[in-house]
Formats: structure tokens, sequence, C-alpha cells
């Protein structure tokens, strides 16, 4: 009877172990050819509310690759990316991507309707990043 009970036992590990192998090894998510700008990013951040991060940046990527001319809702998906790296404490790539959509606003003629939140919201991670210490504290340039 207790052998018996073991190998029912050892039988349930194996099961579980191979339904979380099979999980994790799924590979990206299938993304419709016509998913609307809202379900990309819905489905995004559900993918990031569950912590599913490389499925979110799957979406986010695959959002940009397919949409090159909708710069504002692009500025949007690099901001989510930028955000993930954060939150999975890839500082020195986040800030990277941060520092980069800062660059973006200051270097390009936007007009007045374009969205300044990825602007703000960069500029306060990357400061609380240098206030936490994961970053270092920006210099001044040299005045010559």
């Amino acid at each position: 009877m207790k052998k018996e009970k073991t190998t029912i036992f050892t039988l349930c590990v194996l099961i579980v172990s191979a339904l979380a192998l099979v999980r994790c090894s799924s590979g990206p998510p299938f993304i419709p050819e016509d998913l609307s700008v809202l379900q990309f990013f819905q489905r995004a951040q559900e993918e990031t509310e569950n912590r599913e991060w490389e499925n979110a940046l799957y979406y986010y990527k695959t959002f940009i690759e397919r949409n090159p001319d909708d710069i504002p809702n692009i500025t949007a998906a690099r901001y989510e990316i930028a955000f993930i790296l954060y939150k999975q404490k890839d500082y020195g790539n986040a800030a990277k991507d941060f520092r980069e959509i800062l660059d973006f606003y200051e270097t390009t003629d936007l007009p007045l309707s374009f969205p300044l939140w990825p602007q703000v919201l960069s500029r306060k991670v990357l400061q609380t990043m240098r206030d936490r210490g994961f970053l270092p504290e920006e210099t001044p340039a040299a005045e010559g």
C-alpha cells in the first residue's frame, strides 16, 4: 500500500512538472493581424499584471513593428517597454530607453496634441532610479 501511494505521488509530481515545463516553453503569444491599438495595449497590460514580462514585451514590440507611423502610440509602447525593464531591475537598459524617450521629446517638433505623459513619467522614473542609487547622479556639462 505504501509503495502504491509513493508511486501515485511520484506520478503526480511528474505530471505537474511536465505541465509547468510546457507552460514555460510555450513561446510568444499569437497576435492576430487585425488587432486594434486598444487590444494590443490591453493584452500587453494583462501580461504585465500577470508578470509575464516577455509576453508583454512581445506585444509592445510587435505593435511597434506593425504600426511604424503611429508615433504617439509607439512612444507609449516604448515607455511601457522601458518601465517593464525597470520592473525587472534591468536598470541600465531601462535608463537607456527612458533617456531615448526624453531625447525624442527634446529633438522632435511635436504637435500640441502629442501626449506628454511618457516624457513626464520617464523623467520621474529616472529620478527615482537615481534617488535609490540604481544610477549615478548626472553631472552638469562643463561650462566653456
